[in-house]
């Protein structure tokens, strides 16, 4: 879903999800409902009794349901400017934080590979999130007994959830807060794609098991929240296998040596016939010399045949095309695909007249490397060895 950035805290963009703008009505419908349940565990808590009856009636349910889950998201993000802050202090840089319907993400520039930063990245979270607990439960005693009955309640309730959240999120359930700490202890011994594989089984487990308990206890977030981690557990085993089977490897080891390239005034029909010739499905556009876009097969199904004699590559290129360097890591350029979308990225270089146009790598071309190293073990490529991780053969 989209993400929309509502401002920067620490120069780091701060995003919302549309599925928090969703989740939101149904979190404060939630916590709006279950005043009552919520009372013994607030007045056990304060320092001050609550009574809780008149929370219940008109609409002050609202108001406090409200109030929490907007003082929860802030807690959240706390949550992952600790996190961000630990990171910083490595040298690691923070693309964004991400709130959205599983709470948030800080989505950083470089994943640690080190167990000792991934170690205090993944423990500043929650012991964040403990110290906005300890903070709520410290105002509990400095706000006055004669203080409205909605500030403590939703003041002790934050105290209660802040702490909730931080020992929920040390459950070794990769990718998990806990999860990441354990693949951390883990990978003091033992390759990193090892750890993370173990931490991905146990963290599946723990998916497997929150979806079952959710069905059991009719707890329909925590059937998400068991799915999600289930899901997200392979997922990042599979990021970080293909990251470690292109240690090393370059986009100017992958690309195809081809720097054909099309100009925006050449036609549609014109295009195709070159397309069979060279069996090519791809190309840059240049203009004048200049790189403008980049134009595929994709791009031309769209055009009637009658037509594409009169259509040129400027009307159906996609402009301002996702460009790497030579010597750009072939996972760096993998993600750069995912991100844009785009079918293949330009590969350029510096050259005495300006930029020089090297070729184009597409997902097929790293795929195929991939499967070649898995099938076959290294591979002699133009005088180097490229030599598959361990494990991996």
């Amino acid at each position: 879903m989209r993400s929309f950035t509502i401002g920067r805290v620490l120069d780091i963009p701060i995003r919302i999800n549309l599925s928090l703008l969703l989740f939101v009505p149904l979190l404060v419908w939630l916590i709006a409902g279950q005043i009552e349940l919520y009372g013994d565990v607030v007045n056990a808590v304060s320092p001050t009794t609550v009574d809780v009856e008149p929370l219940t009636e008109g609409s002050t349910p609202w108001v406090i349901g409200l109030t929490a889950a907007l003082g929860l998201f802030v807690g959240v993000l706390l949550h992952e400017l600790g996190h961000s802050v630990a990171a910083m202090r490595y040298g690691i840089g923070i693309a964004s934080i991400t709130l959205w319907i599983f709470g948030g993400l800080a989505r950083m520039e470089d994943l640690p590979e080190d167990w000792g930063i991934e170690f205090w990245v993944a423990l500043a979270g929650p012991l964040t999130s403990v110290g906005i607990a300890v903070v709520c439960y410290l105002a509990l005693f400095a706000i006055p007994s004669s203080a409205p009955a909605i500030v403590i309640f939703v003041v002790a309730w934050l105290a209660v959830i802040n702490l909730t959240l931080a020992i929920f999120n040390m459950l070794p359930a990769f990718p998990m807060d806990g999860g990441r700490i354990f693949r951390a202890l883990l990978a003091r011994n033992r390759p990193y794609v090892e750890a993370t594989a173990i931490a991905a089984k146990t963290g599946r487990f723990f998916g497997i098991a929150m979806v079952l308990l959710g069905v059991l206890q009719f707890a329909p977030l925590l059937v998400l929240v068991g799915f999600f981690v289930y899901v997200a557990a392979g997922a990042e085993s599979r990021v970080v296998t293909l990251r470690d089977l292109l240690k090393d490897v370059t986009a100017g080891d992958l690309l195809r040596e081809d720097a054909s390239s099309v100009t925006t005034d050449t036609t549609v029909q014109a295009l195709l016939g070159r397309m069979f010739e060279d069996r090519q499905t791809g190309y840059p556009v240049l203009d004048d010399g200049q790189l403008v876009g980049l134009v595929s097969l994709a791009g031309l199904r769209s055009v009637p045949a009658a037509d594409r004699s009169t259509t040129t590559v400027a009307d159906v290129m996609t402009p301002e095309p996702p460009t790497a360097a030579p010597d750009a890591p072939a996972f760096d350029v993998l993600e750069l695909l995912a991100t844009t979308g785009a079918d293949r990225v330009v590969i350029v270089e510096d050259g005495p007249d300006g930029v020089r146009l090297r070729g184009t790598l597409d997902n097929q071309s790293i795929v195929d490397y991939i499967d070649l190293v898995q099938g076959i073990g290294p591979v002699a490529d133009a005088g180097r060895e490229v030599t598959p991780p361990d494990g991996y053969a």
